[in-house]
């Protein structure tokens, strides 16, 4: 099971149950497997929760691109944050997770496209 798997259900879990209820034993029993089968890939609750916000930051950060795109003004940056909280409530939450700055830094990507 990818770790990329892994996170995208956790963060649809999140949506669903709230990021607070968000842990490994969770993420397993939605995917019915021992929590011990996850651990290759979500070392503990908060190695996944990491992984959530990371993708909710990269979600939120597509979405404010593609708004902003041709248009000015806060309003526009403002709505994408306001109709993200409302459609993705669990994602964005873990968005407001505090990261440190090495966890938070982008990674190259070498040739490979999210």
């Amino acid at each position: 099971m990818a770790a990329e798997r892994l996170v995208r259900a956790g963060a649809e879990l999140a949506d669903e149950v709230g990021f607070g209820q968000v842990t490994v034993s969770a993420l397993a029993r939605r995917f019915d497997v021992k929590a011990a089968s996850l651990h290759s890939h979500a070392k503990n609750s908060r190695n996944l929760k990491v992984g959530i916000a990371l993708f909710a930051l990269e979600e939120l950060a597509d979405r404010a691109a593609d708004a902003l795109a041709g248009r000015a003004g806060k309003a526009a940056f403002g709505n994408v944050y306001r109709d993200y909280a409302r459609e993705r409530p669990g994602r964005y939450t873990a968005a407001r997770l505090g990261l440190d700055a090495e966890t938070a830094a982008p990674k190259p990507a070498f040739g490979t496209h999210g």
